[in-house]
């Protein structure tokens, strides 16, 4: 058997990071080097089997940059399939390849729910490679959406296996991320260059000319960053070639050109490339680099003092952030129009603007930012220098150990008796003090026990205490339970803010107590939205008839309130959606963290809720096949998926089976 690899690789924002696919071929001949048609008519006659996943999956990187939606479809084609038949490496590198789809796509939520999974598997049958790659991966998305402190952790992550591994693709891939980062501030201009430096060399010893060509556009965008955009030019230039001969898009090299003739004050070139920009993105459906590319444009206009034609790019590219996400490129977008309106003299519109830049900044940058960067850094460099520094303790105290044991026999009597004479006088004050502190110890330890268990599972609680950390859990079948209260924007408009505070926490107190009886895990609440599940963090096989019955009594509760309301409290109607199927279970964030839930079983219960009836339950077909034995179900007809995929609902009866 051969293995085969496909690497890839894709642009980021203001700098340019690796995001790397690699996809196993378990035939014993290369697919990879076949066309898309060939791949298409031999999927065609292939066996349900490993082998049918992964030319599946070579479909997939194929299309992935020049056709997402298609790359995508091939890559829901090949989940189904290694789902079927328990192909879970497979299925790892399906959701990866899925998770690619809608990063060219700029749909990053898309993208963080298939490369959690795609994690979550790797992690299960304990491939290090795809976890490295995984782990890295997951930090450029972080740092896309401006989480540079939780990118940089990713990738250090992944440096630490790429290394043990001795994988230098990966290594290099994870060296020009980490560079990016370190690129994002003045102060470590310098390590980012120490990074790309690193990154080069192991690209040019590769021949690996997209990696090269990320390099010198990082260089470029360094030297754009220190004002110095004549500079930046031979490095961009070199990026055109490296990627030209390797067939990738050029459509943010295109975009930095026109950033830096910009910077030249040559307007009529920054024009030219923001506009190739345009062209190229376009080509590929990548709405990433065409919000940059737009707000690049709409800069350049305003230069030219087209102030209007400059309004309209950079609305189409502030609403492309809507789907990106991308709370920098927001900022860029408000900037520009501030200035924009400004120049047409509608300064109402200006400022409104420039109110925006204010608000969004503080999203961006929170007072935190240089110190988690900075401990990070620490912590990394560290690390990689704790060898050299116990070698040279160790010298040090052989060279002291001759002078300290001429004198030890001295110092140790004088020792023993001032101790001694100590312990006499100590012993009893230092025992109660040591009897104050356990109890208070205890005290803190049960206070804090208290708290980690309300924010948390207790089998993950325990976890995290135990190792430090928590691990990504993929969940074969898991029940998620939504509920949300008829017209509550409504309603919230029209009553005191107490009144509404006061009713949710009514209502919410008591679905707590119910998901507790039934053995279902409360997930989070949102707004007027309540979230649980069952079959998680232990697994079990009722969790489909837990979630049921919690529902009926939800209802039932709801029904008395309204029949007989307490004082101040409105009595809401209730609308219920269950689904059934796989997740990714996992914990998210280092303040204020949460136990959540990933995939599109969550995706399809939420669905069902937000197609439910007040006081109904509304379940999907995979729910239905769970209890249609056990309860009377009324068929609803379906509803269409994101994905156009037709969705059956039912709605679950009272009543038992008997």
């Amino acid at each position: 058997m051969r293995t085969n690899l496909l690497m890839h690789t894709l642009i980021n924002r203001n700098t340019f990071y690796f995001i790397i696919l690699i996809c196993f071929s378990l035939n014993s001949f290369s697919q990879n080097d076949q066309s898309v048609e060939e791949l298409k008519r031999l999927v065609a006659k292939q066996a349900n089997d490993s082998t049918k996943v992964n030319t599946l999956l070579d479909i997939a990187s194929q299309l992935y940059g020049s056709q997402p939606d298609s790359s995508i479809g091939y890559s829901r084609k090949a989940i189904d399939l290694a789902t079927e038949i328990n192909f879970k490496k497979g299925l790892a590198y399906a959701h990866k390849n899925m998770g690619l789809g809608f990063y060219v796509k700029g749909e990053f939520l898309d993208v963080l729910r298939h490369w959690e999974m795609s994690l979550a598997i790797f992690e299960d049958i304990n491939d290090e490679s795809g976890i490295s790659n995984l782990l890295s991966n997951l930090g450029a998305v972080y740092q896309t959406k401006g989480d540079d402190p939780t990118a940089l952790n990713y990738f250090i992550r992944s440096t630490k296996i790429a290394e043990k591994i001795q994988d230098s693709l990966r290594l290099g891939t994870v060296y020009l991320n980490i560079g990016s980062v370190y690129s994002n501030e003045e102060s470590t201009y310098d390590d980012a260059l120490t990074a790309y430096h690193k990154s080069n060399d192991i690209f040019s010893n590769m021949g690996y000319d997209e990696g090269v060509g990320a390099v010198a556009i990082n260089i470029a965008e360094l030297y754009l960053k220190k004002g110095n955009p004549q500079a930046s030019l031979p490095h961009l230039n070199d990026a055109l070639e490296a990627y030209s001969r390797a067939g990738s898009s050029l459509s943010y090299t295109y975009n930095e050109m026109g950033k830096a003739y910009k910077d030249l004050k040559r307007y009529g070139l920054a024009k030219e490339y923001h506009l190739k920009a345009i062209e190229a993105a376009d080509l590929n459906d990548a709405k990433l680099e065409k919000t940059k590319a737009l707000i690049g444009l709409g800069d350049v206009l305003i230069e030219q003092k087209a102030y209007t034609e400059a309004i309209d790019n950079l609305k189409e590219g502030l609403k492309l952030t809507k789907v990106t996400g991308v709370y920098r490129d927001k900022k860029d977008a408000y900037k520009g129009l501030s200035k924009a309106y400004s120049g047409i003299k509608d300064y109402k519109s200006a400022y409104k603007y420039e109110q925006l830049v204010t608000s969004i900044s503080d999203t961006i940058r929170i007072d935190s930012y240089d110190e988690s960067i900075g401990e990070i850094r620490f912590q990394y460099d560290l690390e990689n220098k704790e060898r050299e520094i116990k070698l040279l303790n160790f010298d040090n105290k052989l060279k002291q150990t001759e002078l300290e044991s001429t004198t030890a026999s001295k110092r140790l009597l004088f020792a023993l008796a001032a101790l001694l004479l100590a312990m006499v006088g100590g012993f009893f004050l230092r025992y109660r003090f040591i009897q104050k502190s356990n109890s208070r110890l205890a005290e803190e330890r049960n206070k804090s026990e208290s708290i980690l268990l309300n924010i948390l599972p207790k089998e993950t609680a325990e976890e995290l205490k135990e190792h430090g950390s928590i691990k990504a859990k993929f969940f074969e079948q898991v029940t998620v339970l939504f509920t949300d209260f008829k017209q509550f924007s409504r309603v919230a408009e029209g009553i005191p803010a107490e009144h509404l505070v006061q009713s949710l926490d009514y209502f919410f107190k008591k679905f707590d107590l119910i998901t507790e009886k039934h053995h279902l895990e409360k997930i989070k609440t949102i707004g007027d939205a309540y979230m649980c599940a069952g079959g998680l963090p232990t697994e079990n096989t009722t969790h489909a008839e837990n979630a049921l019955s919690a529902a009926l009594e939800i209802l039932e509760f709801v029904k008395d309130t309204q029949d007989n309301p307490p004082k101040g409290i409105y009595p809401f109607e209730v609308r219920i959606g269950i689904n059934s199927g796989p997740v990714v279970a996992g914990v998210v964030g280092t303040k204020k963290f949460q136990y959540d839930l990933w995939g599109n079983t969550v995706n399809i219960a939420a669905r069902m809720e937000s197609n439910s009836e007040p006081g109904k339950i509304n379940v999907s077909e995979n729910t239905y096949q769970h209890l249609k034995d056990r309860h009377h179900f009324t068929y609803r007809g379906v509803i269409e998926a994101k994905n156009k995929q037709l969705l059956k609902m039912y709605y679950a009866e009272k009543k038992l089976v008997i």
